[in-house]
């Protein structure tokens, strides 16, 4: 999802700089929200596990899309295999050139592996969106932001819930913390979590959790539960659409390496990350001006990053990137990041 996210900054600066471009963006339908206000963009929502599933469920779909054209350019921005298929019934079936993303997986390999790591900051995954395009000869610049813009609907769904919550009105610092990520060596401990949210009283904050349905959601209802006078459970009583609507209010958002912190710096609030066996010069860093992130140097730790996604075990066995983080470090952080906003 954040992937998808990091789509909207390269999308919206082509829309700016050519005002007589069209886009068909073929995506899954959950992902739409995020490019509502984009003009010239249209989504179609694709459901590719079960519609258009399978080889014959992407030609069906390629043919549906065939009909929407004619189309000057294919972009695979995604390279995965999905998007290759479609890219060859397109190549092969329809003539269409085609520009397609690059991946730096030699250069990823170097950062994780055990011995010999070379870490250098890669490309941002904006920046390769965009070489995509210009490859494609359509260029532009992002900008500052923010990128993310919620409507109109959008903002009257988060004024629903802060209304339910008797926080209508704006009062002392709102603080996000969206404690959970994709995967689990990408989560800071929840004991530590605990600990930070009860040191945000002290500075009068309010708390929005934020997570999505099932074991995260009681893990959030649990924490509110602790810390029922000043926190508030966002996960399953919004849509993405009043999330989006309701980051934007916040004065900061803690969050782990994660879709929450992608869609805190593209909406434009501060964003407090917190980083273990990924690494930020992989290129999937927060994409704003006002973040900070809070992670163990790799020449303390020299084992980080081990792993692109966070999808691999610890091998020390010991999670030290994360459980070396203190609560005491991710405050201190958080409080010199409120002073820069």
């Amino acid at each position: 999802m954040g992937d998808v996210a990091l789509l909207v900054p390269v999308l919206a600066a082509l829309a700016r700089a050519h005002s007589r471009i069209a886009i068909t963006l073929v995506t899954r339908k959950q992902f739409a929200p995020f490019f509502y206000n984009i003009p010239g963009v249209e989504v179609i929502g694709a459901d590719v596990d079960k519609e258009y599933r399978g080889i014959t469920g992407l030609y069906r779909l390629f043919r549906e899309l065939k009909a929407l054209g004619p189309y000057d350019y294919g972009i695979d921005i995604h390279g995965s295999m999905r998007s290759r298929i479609l890219k060859y019934f397109f190549r092969f079936l329809a003539g269409l050139p085609f520009a397609s993303l690059v991946k730096g997986r030699r250069e990823k390999r170097a950062q994780i592996r055990r011995k010999g790591k070379v870490l250098v900051q890669l490309p941002h995954m904006v920046e390769r969106y965009m070489h995509v395009f210009e490859r494609a000869g359509i260029s532009a610049d992002p900008g500052q932001g923010p990128w993310i813009n919620p409507d109109t609907r959008c903002r009257a769904l988060a004024g629903e819930f802060l209304k339910k919550c008797g926080r209508l009105t704006k009062s002392g610092i709102w603080i996000g913390v969206a404690p959970f990520a994709g995967h689990e060596p990408k989560m800071w401990p929840m004991i530590k979590m605990r600990e930070l949210i009860g040191m945000l009283e002290s500075m009068g904050a309010v708390v929005f959790l934020f997570g999505g349905k099932g074991e995260e959601k009681e893990t959030l209802e649990d924490i509110h539960r602790q810390y029922k006078s000043f926190t508030h459970v966002v996960a399953g009583n919004l849509t993405l659409e009043g999330e989006m609507a309701l980051i934007m209010r916040l004065d900061a958002m803690i969050a782990m390496d994660s879709f929450n912190m992608h869609i805190a710096s593209l909406v434009g609030t501060s964003t407090l990350s917190i980083w273990g066996s990924t690494h930020p010069f992989s290129g999937f860093g927060p994409y704003g001006p006002n973040s900070r992130i809070v992670q163990i140097d790799p020449e303390k730790l020299p084992c980080r990053p081990c792993s692109i996604f966070g999808n691999k075990g610890c091998f020390r066995g010991d999670m030290a990137c994360m459980n070396w983080i203190t609560p005491e470090m991710v405050f201190e952080d958080l409080k010199v990041l409120l002073k820069r906003a």
